[in-house]
């Protein structure tokens, strides 16, 4: 649970910053819209293609060092500590990359797939030998508008419901401990509803942003007139001491 937990904050973090920089600590914009493999008819004209992600990493005596990866577009990040991965002998470096797979396996039975399917795999370098797993990394996911519930997995034999933690707030990341290489996707049940999604709620969410920004310009300009005021109530004072 801790592993998620910091993990939904590293994804708050890629929030941000694909938003731009942030106004001030705390308020940051909105980020840029989803990148699908496969959009819906009515988000083509401006949809821009999902990009993925790689990472060397140095290898000693067998055992990988820890890291992390992400997609460039901050979609998908992963990380891991030291001794996660197993590397075969001889091996220098391992390569682990993320990418969007264009032709995914079917969705799940009972389930859609919500927004990508990714796969994730790690590489030997030279060789390119079979890396094995000795415990679970931890992975972060960004899903599209719309109904959530879960982020499964299918390591080649079918598809895997995991325990899923979603972030916050609204933001829409969720976290899980990825226990293989493979694919990993968002899904929902089939037909679901997007809850909290009504009109009210983005307003409400909107509302929000542009309510801390307004109070922060209030207090910046009242605290720029009072700077004014100080500085023109010195420059009165000095000509009556030399008197």
């Amino acid at each position: 649970m801790a592993a998620l937990m910091v993990g939904l904050a590293t994804a708050a973090l890629l929030h941000g910053r694909v938003a731009g920089p942030p106004l001030y600590d705390g308020i940051v914009v909105p980020p840029e819209p989803y990148r699908w493999v496969s959009p819906p008819p009515n988000l083509r004209a401006g949809n821009k293609p999902p990009l993925s992600g790689q990472a060397t990493l140095p290898v000693l005596n067998g055992q990988v060092a820890g890291g992390g990866v992400q997609t460039d577009d901050n979609q998908v990040v992963i990380y891991f500590g030291p001794g996660t991965f197993k590397a075969p002998p001889g091996t220098q470096t391992v390569k682990c990359t993320i990418a969007p797979d264009p032709s995914p396996p079917p969705p799940p039975s009972g389930a859609e797939i919500r927004g990508n399917v990714y796969r994730i795999g790690c590489v030997a370098q030279p060789g390119g030998g079979t890396v094995t797993l000795a415990s679970s990394y931890h992975l972060t996911l960004r899903f599209p508008p719309g109904a959530f519930k879960e982020i499964q997995y299918n390591d080649g034999g079918g598809w895997r419901a995991l325990p899923t933690l979603r972030a916050p707030g609204g933001d829409p990341y969720a976290s899980v401990n990825a226990p293989a290489f493979g694919e990993y996707a968002a899904t929902a049940p089939t037909g679901a509803a997007a809850p909290g999604e009504s009109i009210l709620t983005v307003l409400g969410r909107y509302l929000e942003f542009w309510g801390i920004l307004a109070f922060v310009v209030l207090f910046g300009a009242i605290a720029i007139i009072q700077e004014l005021r100080r500085r023109r109530h010195r420059a009165t004072a000095r000509p009556e001491k030399r008197r």
